[in-house]
């Protein structure tokens, strides 16, 4: 098995793994954003729908920042 074979598969498994964990993080994402709206009137609740956002949006940054990566490094290594 070559290094090429390796890398192509282990970048095939991650771009199987990263829409899910994309999907997962939609939903923090949205669930913070829920709370934020519902919980306004208690600080507790609003400050952790932010916390639940700002989680949710830096996951989604790191995932299609990696995706994009792999791609780069898919194409760079005709895989």
């Amino acid at each position: 098995m070559s290094l090429a074979t390796l890398v192509g598969k282990l970048i095939g498994l991650v771009n199987t793994i990263i829409p899910v964990l994309a999907a997962l993080a939609m939903v923090i994402f949205f669930i913070g954003l829920i709370r934020y709206i519902y919980q306004s009137a208690d600080a507790h609740g609003h400050a952790e729908g932010r916390q639940l956002i700002m989680w949710g949006l830096i996951a989604l940054f790191i995932l299609v920042s990696v995706w994009g990566i792999l791609g780069l490094m898919s194409q760079a290594l005709n895989l």
